[in-house]
Order: C-alpha cells, then sequence, then structure tokens
C-alpha cells in the first residue's frame, strides 16, 4: 500500500524539488547580479610579463592609461559600468604591447596581464630616423625609458611611409630575416653588434670582438655561410692573428676570402676544403 502510495506521489515530489532548486538558483543569481552591480572596484593589480628581456612599460603607464578613460581607484565607478573590452583595446593600442587581458574578482579588484612585444633589431634609416624591428617583422617606436640589447642597423636603408607598419620593402625584410636568424644562435647574438647595408645593397656585419667587418653579401644561404665564420673564428683568426685583417668575406661558396691590414690591401684566400659544422678544414693561402 505504502509502495503504491510512494509511486503515486514521487513525480509530484520530484516536481516540487527541481522548482525549489530553480528557485534557489534564481534568487543566487539575482543576489549575485544585485551585489555586483553595486560593487564598486577597490584596486588595480597590473602585471606585466618581462620574460623576453623588455621593460618598455610600468605599472604606472597602465594606470595613466586607464585613468584616462575614468579608471581610477580614487574616483572609482560600479563595476557593472566598466566596458572591459574598450579598456582591453585602449592598453593594445599601446605600441609596445603586444597582448592584453583583463579580469576581475569577487573584491572588486582588476587584474590586468600584458605581454609586451619583443624587438629583435633598432633600425636607423637614410634620414636618421630610428625604430625598432619586433619578432611579428612589425615596426615599433624607440622608447625614451629603455634601449632594448638587440643589433643596430644602419646604412642604405630607405625611409618607409610614416605610416607603414610592415617592413614593406625588400631591405627591410631582409633585415628581419637576418636579425631573426642572428637571434636565434647564442653565438652570433653574442658576437653581432651592428648590421650595415652598404652602397650595392649587401649587408656587412659589425662584431663585438676584433677589427674588422664580415661581408655577409645577401642572405642566401645563412647557415653555410655562419658555419664558416665560426670555424674561420675557431682556426684561422686564432692561427693568422685577429689584428691582420680588416674584413672577413663570407659572399662566395666554400670559402671564405680576408682583406689583409695593408696598405696595398693585400688579400688573404682562406679556402675551406670542407663544409661541414665541426670538421671543416682551413687552409691559409699566402698570396
Amino acid at each position: 500500500m505504502l509502495r503504491r502510495f510512494w509511486i503515486r506521489i514521487r513525480p509530484v515530489v520530484m516536481m516540487c524539488f527541481w522548482i525549489t532548486c530553480i528557485g534557489a538558483m534564481m534568487v543566487l543569481l539575482g543576489a549575485a547580479i544585485s551585489h555586483r552591480q553595486q560593487l564598486t572596484f577597490n584596486a588595480i593589480r597590473v602585471n606585466i610579463d618581462e620574460t623576453n628581456g623588455v621593460l618598455f612599460l610600468s605599472k604606472e603607464d597602465i594606470e595613466g592609461l586607464l585613468r584616462d578613460d575614468q579608471v581610477n581607484v580614487s574616483k572609482s565607478k560600479p563595476i557593472s559600468e566598466v566596458n572591459y573590452g574598450k579598456l582591453e583595446r585602449i592598453i593594445e593600442n599601446n605600441p609596445y604591447v603586444d597582448n592584453a587581458e583583463l579580469f576581475v574578482d569577487a573584491n572588486g579588484t582588476i587584474s590586468i596581464h600584458i605581454r609586451q612585444r619583443t624587438p629583435i633589431l633598432r633600425v636607423i634609416n637614410n634620414q636618421g630616423v630610428g625604430y625598432y624591428l619586433d619578432e611579428q617583422a612589425s615596426k615599433m617606436p624607440l622608447s625614451s625609458k629603455f634601449t632594448a640589447r638587440v643589433p643596430v642597423a644602419t646604412g642604405n636603408i630607405m625611409a618607409l611611409p610614416e605610416n607603414s607598419n610592415k617592413t614593406d620593402s625588400v631591405t627591410q625584410n631582409n633585415l628581419y630575416v637576418l636579425a631573426d636568424y642572428i637571434r636565434g644562435d647564442t653565438f652570433l647574438t653574442s658576437l653581432i653588434e651592428q648590421i650595415v647595408v652598404n652602397n650595392q645593397h649587401e649587408f656587412e656585419l659589425i662584431p663585438r670582438i676584433g677589427n674588422h667587418t664580415i661581408l655577409l653579401g645577401s642572405t642566401n644561404d645563412l647557415s653555410e655561410k655562419f658555419s664558416k665564420l665560426k670555424v674561420f673564428y675557431k682556426e684561422g683568426l686564432n692561427r693568422a692573428g685577429w689584428n691582420n685583417y680588416s674584413q672577413v668575406n663570407l659572399k662566395y661558396k666554400n670559402e671564405v676570402y680576408c682583406k689583409k691590414r695593408s696598405t696595398e690591401k693585400q688579400v688573404v684566400k682562406v679556402a675551406a676544403t670542407a663544409v661541414n659544422d665541426s670538421t671543416m678544414a682551413v687552409d691559409l693561402v699566402k698570396p
């Protein structure tokens, strides 16, 4: 009897249970929405990712951007009135910001996570205008607050239109390719200080050590050219002397040509008998 009674009323009990649960959830949701609408933010927490070694931005810079849009702790307003998408766009419009994400917690704290752009080359064009190229090949302005420790490119580099962002010239595209290759190699990163574009639109490198230049030519076959250079530094210059040559020429396949430092501009040919990163033999051939 009892079992039949339970079977009969069970659907009603279950319906009442679910109605009660849904009602409670609606009440809680309404309370949360009401609380959030009345909540004002009380703090701004800015986290700037500095793992790439650049320090273009500070917490004060970001707070200044938000203050310009009336997001100010001293003049706080309800959280519900803050346009988070707009704030993210404002921050990302800063020329040093790669990405910005904004969150608000239950205590009214706005947390902002920012990733800065990473410059890989500083360019000074033939008009004397300086800027950076970042890892996406886009232009970045120089900063009075921070100077990135990257190679500097000078010489015959044509000025681009003022509103140009991408490296839309052949020379600057090649500069990007070269700078990107250099930064991917620990030895070259520590070695190369400057890139010069000469009047023949060839690339010359100025190292931090030694009193010579490195004539690279084009950006073709970079792996082979720099492999020759590494072996030449290890075998050739250690035997012949670091200050005896004014130029190391990597333009020609399987060979390194050196211009001797003398009034006669004597040329010494360094013949490489094999192009292998670890076993390349280097012989000095006297003129």
